[in-house]
């Protein structure tokens, strides 16, 4: 019973064999240090002639863009103003389904796609390994892995991602349940303190079109919830603040109980899997991670 709007649905794909979509930064990877993280102002402009990039990229690309140059203008008139609540593009809208078996095999495959998501995977642990040593996942906040060199932090996590994630997904899980169970019986002040963007409006037009009692249970977890994505970018270049989004997929059985008052209760059981967006902006110590939205999977055109 998911109460999430799509956020952003990624273009589908012809056949899961070829050319499944274009890479969101080029493997000519720009010399500045945030830019092996995800700075999205810089690739537009250094890569525009070499390669034909996704629409939703550019829209992306541009709409950080305006908004820099809007802080800009702000900060001469307005030094002191907050930018903790802009509403962000989603950074990474491509979702990689889990590796199969012929992955790993040499000559195996679209040769492309490999390396596309070769770059995706790097991407996602640069910028984890960014968000650990900020001290923005809370489960890690006073953890060995946070103080551990760079290097260390990108090996465990090319090696063992989610293992060595493992902590931080049961946190995003329960802040993924306590939203849903919010929407069904929780405040107002409740989804705010967890969700953001377009799940906050989400949750706030169920919560104020709520006439009935209702509930939300969820059964059991059809599949272990994994990281698909992770990205930061610089967003503030006033002071160099940088945002970061995590993806996570969740497969599970969900439950809705309604009752109308005088009325028995009426429960629907449904399969539900979601890819949810957690956002925290800025990234540091002090801020916490909110719902933000959710994005569709591709999915395979079948050829007639």
């Amino acid at each position: 019973m998911s109460f999430l709007p799509t956020l952003r649905a990624a273009a589908p794909s012809s056949s899961i064999l070829q050319c499944l979509a274009k890479p969101l930064l080029s493997s000519q990877l720009a010399h500045s240090p945030y830019a092996q993280i995800r700075n999205l102002s810089s690739t537009s402009t250094q890569h525009a002639a070499k390669m034909s990039k996704p629409r939703s990229v550019q829209d992306v690309e541009r709409e950080l863009e305006e908004q820099k140059q809007m802080l800009a203008r702000a900060s001469r008139t307005n030094p002191g103003m907050d930018v903790g609540v802009q509403n962000l593009p989603v950074f990474e809208s491509y979702i990689d389904p889990q590796k199969p078996l012929w992955f790993f095999a040499p000559y195996t495959g679209d040769r492309t796609y490999k390396e596309e998501r070769k770059e995706r995977a790097t991407l996602t642990r640069q910028s984890l390994n960014e968000v650990i040593k900020r001290g923005a996942l809370p489960p890690y906040q006073n953890d060995m892995r946070r103080s551990a060199p760079d290097a260390w932090r990108q090996f465990m996590l090319w090696t063992r991602r989610q293992n060595y994630f493992k902590k931080s997904i049961i946190y995003f899980n329960k802040m993924y349940q306590d939203y849903m169970k919010v929407q069904a019986e929780g405040t107002i002040g409740q989804a705010s303190a967890i969700s953001k963007d377009n799940a906050l409006a989400a949750a706030l037009n169920v919560i104020r079109g709520r006439k009935d009692t209702m509930s939300w249970e969820l059964i059991k977890e059809n599949r272990p919830p994994y990281l698909v994505s992770s990205r930061m970018t610089v967003v503030d270049p006033r002071d160099m603040k940088m945002a970061a989004q995590v993806v996570i997929r969740f497969d599970t059985q969900q439950a809705l109980t309604t009752q109308k008052k005088g009325q028995q209760p009426i429960r629907r059981e449904q399969r539900v899997i979601e890819n949810i967006i957690f956002e925290i902006f800025p990234v540091d110590i002090t801020c916490d991670w909110k719902v933000k939205g959710k994005l569709l999977e591709q999915q395979e055109v079948k050829k007639d």
